[in-house]
């Protein structure tokens, strides 16, 4: 949380994670990789291409950017972090929340989720896929039963947040019913905003809007 990123962003965690539920979830926060390392404690898999969403752009094509090469942050003197993105295991809705840490406090911060069928095998194939020598395509890397969000946070004026979601399944139906559970998570938070007293109180409540237990897979 700061002066320009408040609840809404307990409420994108939640979507996420609802959203992947039964799959592996491997994200790419942009650029911050190190930072990433620090605040998840694991070291990230490096891979060749990231996805990129420009919430700014007025229209849907004009934001999807599709897959670019990496951008890591070069804090390292180590020459294999050049033009690579790190990407790194999310096990629990607070992985997720350290992720967002690492990438929030830039004017646009950027994190990518690629949900998969759990296993190594599925993990070296999503490997695979993001480090060959030619940008892939989502369906190369989603494969039959992946769930593709990027999310998007805008901080400083000018700038948006966005959620987007790609799948070679149809979620038309689960995105509207976890939109629907968001709105009457809201409804029920804000009922009650003049009981938050303290910043115990508020983070206690923070869970119930996201609707999911951080540490809780």
């Amino acid at each position: 949380m700061n002066n320009n990123n408040m609840e809404e962003v307990a409420v994108y965690v939640g979507l996420v994670w609802q959203l992947t539920a039964g799959l592996d979830r491997y994200a790419i926060p942009t650029y911050y990789c190190d930072d990433a390392e620090r605040s998840l404690e694991q070291k990230p898999m490096l891979v060749s291409w990231e996805y990129e969403v420009d919430a700014e752009a007025p229209t849907v094509t004009t934001r999807d950017k599709g897959f670019v090469l990496g951008t890591a942050k070069p804090l390292r003197a180590e020459p294999d972090n050049a033009g690579r993105a790190g990407l790194f295991r999310l096990s629990t809705p607070r992985d997720l929340v350290s992720a967002l840490h690492a990438v929030i406090f830039d004017a646009s911060s950027e994190i990518t989720v690629f949900a998969v069928a759990p296993g190594p095998e599925r993990l070296r194939r999503l490997v695979r896929a993001l480090s060959r020598p030619t940008p892939p395509t989502l369906g190369d890397v989603l494969e039959e039963e992946g769930v593709f969000v990027d999310l998007t946070i805008g901080s400083d004026l000018g700038y948006y947040d966005s959620i987007t979601v790609a799948s070679r399944a149809d979620l038309r139906h689960r995105v509207d019913d976890l939109v629907a559970d968001s709105a009457r998570r809201i409804s029920a938070y804000e009922l009650r905003l003049d009981d938050l007293a303290t910043v115990p109180d508020f983070l206690r409540a923070m869970p119930e809007l996201a609707g999911v237990v951080l540490d809780v897979p």
